[in-house]
C-alpha cells in the first residue's frame, strides 16, 4: 500500500469512479427508456400467453388461459405504469 505504484493505481481508481458517478448523474431522466422497457414487457406477455394457451390445447393437462383477466391484468399494469411514470396516455 505503501509503494507509489499502489498509490498511483488508487488513485486512478478513485478518478474512474468519480467520473462514472458524474456520468450518472448527468444522464438525462428519459421517458422514452420506459415506455419502451413497458411495450417489450407487454410484447414479451402476449407471446407468453399465447405460448400457454397453445400448451394447454396440445397437453390439455391445464386449463385453456383466460383471455380476459389476461387483458384485465395488462390494463392495470399499463395504468400503474402510467401513474408511477406521469406518462400520459
Amino acid at each position: 500500500m505503501d509503494t507509489p505504484e499502489v498509490s498511483e493505481l488508487i488513485d486512478y481508481c478513485r478518478e474512474l469512479e468519480e467520473n462514472v458517478i458524474e456520468v450518472e448523474l448527468n444522464k438525462p431522466y428519459d421517458k422514452e427508456d420506459i415506455l419502451h422497457g413497458v411495450i417489450r414487457d407487454i410484447y414479451e406477455s402476449c407471446i407468453q400467453t399465447l405460448n400457454d394457451d397453445k400448451e394447454s390445447i396440445r397437453f390439455g393437462e391445464t386449463p385453456r388461459v383466460d383471455f380476459e383477466k389476461t387483458i384485465v391484468n395488462l390494463k392495470l399494469y399499463i395504468e400503474s405504469i402510467n401513474r408511477l411514470y406521469s406518462i400520459r396516455l
